[in-house]
């Protein structure tokens, strides 16, 4: 800020470089005034010289702590060479430890004492110095109690003028004074989530979030899951992805710590969780085709697979349109399901996983449509025989109905199935046997589904071979003549050789005779 001084020598030198009137010059003197007092509002931050004050103006401490104040003095550019600094203090927040002068520029000691609530400090310099200056270092500890402290300049204080020996402050309004706040209270810290007495599905990764207030900073948060400490975090949102992969279904507790700027430690209650197996099995049901039509005895299949990690399966339900069946509790699991004791119409098939948590997740598998058909075909009627010869017999019957329609017949000989026809066939010819040899024989009709009705019953005989028939038709004729005659003298005449003698001759000839036309 200028002067009256200098403002006068500003004046004088504007009025030799130019003719001003005196309004102008008064005009000059006003704005070099205005440009001043807009300097001095721009320091308020700050003590502008001359000055006395505190460094730092402003400290957050810890209960029980030491620290530091020193004591400086800004001439500017006017030249000092004495300064007395008085101080006062709450003694009843913090103790006086002791002054220290070193790197001080006033290298004299006049004055260093402090205590019950003031310090005084007394120094000099053979000469002078000027500008921004350390004066001394005083040092204190905090108690234990928490509060504000403001360290005040009192009466006394002055910066000597290395010229005049006069005081250059002009009062304590021109010193800078300094606030000491002694912070003894811990940061608040909560675990937000996951909240105490949560069910968390394990294995898996879920986000621990903490919540760390102060009235000062907080510098850290440190996370403990079971009373270990797994992370400290250093920045607000304080989350931490927390993998439970391997850890023990049960019971868990996870707690934090918040560390404050000056070493106070909050700590929080602490949140009991649960990690359980919460995922389902997955499950599927086999053995029949949807949209199909079924009957009888049906194997039905179910794959059932836990989660990675989880507790393992402990059964599995077959349903029938939602009604239990059966219970299956070891792989592979399956069920007979005995549709002759289903109605015949659309049925819904459905398998149910079970897994070992408790409680259990349970897995659905898809449903499967079947159609139940348990309807026989009608008996084949009148099943009888023809055409029998010595190694042949004909049989024949009447078609069968069905609600669905017959897809064929099946026919056994002595309990041997022998063929199964075609849905448009009522007779087979059966050869190949022996004569004179009664069969058993049955037919069944059958449906699309594998329905077998109830069996037709046919007991039959091939015809008994006649001494002198040689071609196997039953009757003794020309043709048996004309076998025998071809075979004359023959001895290896088979069929021929009637007596079996070795040889075709005349008493083969003989018997033949001895049949003719019977």
């Amino acid at each position: 800020m200028g002067t009256g001084k200098e403002e006068k020598s500003v004046a004088k030198t504007l009025k030799q470089k130019a003719p001003f009137s005196r309004a102008t010059l008064w005009g000059f003197v006003v704005l070099f005034a205005a440009v001043g007092s807009y300097a001095i509002w721009r320091s308020l931050a700050a003590p502008t010289p001359p000055t006395v004050y505190l460094s730092p103006s402003t400290l957050t401490l810890a209960a029980n702590s030491s620290f530091s104040v020193q004591v400086r003095e800004n001439s500017g550019a006017t030249a000092v060479n004495a300064v007395q600094a008085n101080f006062s203090y709450n003694s009843s927040l913090v103790t006086f430890v002791s002054i220290d002068a070193t790197n001080s520029a006033f290298p004299v000691e006049a004055q260093s004492t402090g205590g019950s609530g003031s310090v005084n400090i007394a120094r000099g310099i053979t000469g002078s110095v000027t500008g921004d200056q350390l004066v001394a270092t005083v040092n204190f500890t905090t108690g234990a109690t928490g509060g504000s402290v403001t360290m005040s300049f009192t009466s006394g204080t002055a910066l000597a003028s290395a010229s005049s020996n006069q005081d250059i402050l002009g009062g304590l309004s021109a010193t800078g004074s300094g606030t000491y706040n002694i912070d003894t209270t811990a940061p608040t810290v909560s675990v937000s989530s996951p909240a105490n007495g949560a069910t968390i599905s394990a294995p898996g990764t879920t986000s621990i979030s903490v919540n760390a207030t102060d009235a000062g900073t907080v510098a850290s948060v440190d996370l403990y899951i079971d009373g270990v400490k797994k992370t400290t975090l250093t920045a607000s949102p304080y989350t931490y992805s927390w993998n439970t992969t391997g850890l023990s279904l049960g019971s868990h507790t996870i707690q934090a710590k918040a560390t404050d700027g000056v070493g106070n430690l909050g700590t929080s209650a602490t949140n009991t969780v649960t990690l359980a197996d919460q995922t389902a099995p997955t499950v599927s049901l086999s053995g029949v085709t949807g949209g199909t039509t079924v009957n009888g005895t049906k194997s039905l299949t179910s794959t059932a697979t836990d989660n990675t990690g989880g507790s393992g399966i402990a059964k599995v339900e077959f349903y029938v349109d939602g009604a239990l069946k059966s219970t299956d509790t070891s792989s592979p699991f399956a069920y007979s399901w005995d549709t002759t004791t289903a109605t015949n119409a659309s049925h819904s098939l459905t398998a149910k996983a079970y897994d070992n948590a408790s409680p259990a997740n349970i897995a659905t598998s898809s449903a499967i449509s079947v159609t139940v058909d348990n309807s026989l075909p009608a008996t084949p009627g009148s099943f009888t025989s023809s055409n029998k010869t010595l190694t042949s017999i004909t049989l024949s019957w009447t078609a069968s109905t069905d609600n669905i329609g017959v897809t064929g017949y099946r026919i056994t000989r002595n309990g041997t199935t022998i063929t199964t026809t075609g849905s448009a066939a009522t007779s087979y010819a059966d050869s190949g046997l022996s004569p004179t040899t009664t069969y058993a024989y049955t037919i069944v009709a059958l449906d699309g589904v594998g329905n077998a009705s109830t069996a037709a019953s046919l007991n039959v005989a091939t015809l008994t071979a006649k001494t002198g028939d040689l071609n196997g038709d039953n009757n003794i004729n020309i043709t048996d003549l004309s076998i025998l005659l071809s075979n004359w003298n023959s001895t290896s005449g088979g069929v021929a050789d009637i007596n079996a003698s070795g040889k075709v001759d005349i008493f083969d000839l003989s018997i033949l005779l001895s049949h003719w036309g019977t």
